[in-house]
C-alpha cells in the first residue's frame, strides 16, 4: 500500500501541462488565464477519456477495500480535476464541431457525475459500466473535434498519445470489475482489446517520423512500466488469485500512467516549440 501511495503521490506531482510546474487541479483550474492553444486542449481533452476510466477504477478499489485510502484519494482529485479541466476547455471553443461536442461532454457528465455521491455499492458499479463508456467516447470525440482544428500531425501525434493514459485506467478498471463479480467474460475480453490497443499504440508513436529522440525514450520508459502491468494483469483468470494481486494491478497502473503523462508532456511541449 505504501507503494500504491507513492505512485500516487509521484502521478499528482507530474500531472502538469508542458511548461507549468504546478500541481494537477492547480494545473488544470490555471489553464483558463494561461494561453490555450490546441496541443493543450487535445492534451485536456484526451485527459477527460483517462479520467472517467480512473474514478471509476477508484470507485470499485474503494468498494472491495483495495488500498482503500489510496482509492479515495484518487477518487476525490480525479472528480476535481475533471470538472476543472471542463470549465478550462470551456474557455477555448474555437469552432462549431468542438461547441458541439464539449457541450455533449458536459451532458454525459452530468449523467454520470451523481452516481458518484453516494457510498460505493455493486448496484451503481453496474451503472458505471455503460456510464463511463459514455464518458469516454464523448470525450473522444471532443479530443478528435480539438485535433482537426489546426489538422496538425503532431497534435494527431499527442491525440493517439494520450489514448495510452485512458487504456491503462480502463485495462484495470475491467481488472476490478472482475474482481467484484461483475461482468466477469466481457471485461476480461474487453482487458484483452485494451491491451492490443495499448501495444499498436506505441508501436505507431515509436514509428511515427515525428518521433524525436525524447519521445522515443519516453516511449521506452512507458515500456518499461508497462511489461509488469500487463503481467500482473493476464497473470491467471482465477478469481481468487485476481483478488489477492489487486493491491499490485493498482500501483503498476498508476505507474503506467504516470509514464504516459510524461510521454504526452513531451509531445504537447514539442508541438509548441515548433511554428505553427
Amino acid at each position: 500500500m505504501d507503494r500504491l501511495r507513492f505512485c500516487v503521490g509521484l502521478l499528482v506531482a507530474g500531472l502538469a501541462f508542458a511548461g507549468s510546474p504546478s500541481p494537477v487541479q492547480a494545473e488544470a483550474v490555471g489553464a483558463a488565464t494561461a494561453r490555450m492553444d490546441t496541443a493543450t486542449a487535445v492534451n485536456l481533452a484526451g485527459r477527460q477519456r483517462m479520467l472517467s476510466q480512473r474514478i471509476v477504477k477508484a470507485y470499485l478499489m474503494l468498494g472491495q477495500g483495495i488500498a482503500a485510502d489510496d482509492a479515495r484519494t484518487i477518487l476525490q482529485g480525479s472528480i476535481k480535476q475533471f470538472e476543472s479541466q471542463l470549465a478550462a476547455l470551456k474557455t477555448y471553443q474555437p469552432t462549431p464541431v468542438v461547441r458541439t461536442t464539449l457541450a455533449d461532454l458536459e451532458d454525459a457528465w452530468k449523467q454520470y457525475r451523481p452516481l458518484l455521491a453516494a457510498a460505493p455499492s455493486k448496484a451503481n458499479a453496474v451503472k458505471f459500466y455503460d456510464v463511463s463508456e459514455a464518458v469516454q467516447g464523448a470525450a473522444h470525440l471532443l479530443t478528435v473535434a480539438y485535433q482537426n482544428v489546426t489538422g496538425a500531425p503532431i497534435d494527431h501525434l499527442i491525440g493517439i498519445a494520450g489514448r495510452e493514459r485512458m487504456l491503462s485506467q480502463q485495462m484495470a478498471k475491467f481488472y476490478f470489475y472482475r474482481t467484484w463479480d461483475l461482468y466477469d467474460d466481457p471485461a476480461y475480453m474487453e482487458m484483452h482489446l485494451s491491451r492490443a490497443h495499448f501495444t499498436a499504440v506505441l508501436i505507431r508513436i515509436e514509428n511515427s517520423p515525428l518521433a524525436s529522440a525524447e519521445t522515443k525514450a519516453a516511449v521506452a520508459q512507458v515500456r518499461r512500466e508497462w511489461e509488469p502491468y500487463q503481467q500482473a494483469l493476464f497473470a491467471t483468470r482465477n478469481l481468487a488469485d485476481n483478488r489477492r494481486d489487486a493491491p499490485r494491478v493498482a500501483e503498476l497502473s498508476e505507474r503506467v500512467l504516470a509514464a504516459a503523462e510524461k510521454l504526452v508532456a513531451q509531445l504537447v511541449a514539442q508541438a509548441q516549440r515548433a511554428p505553427r
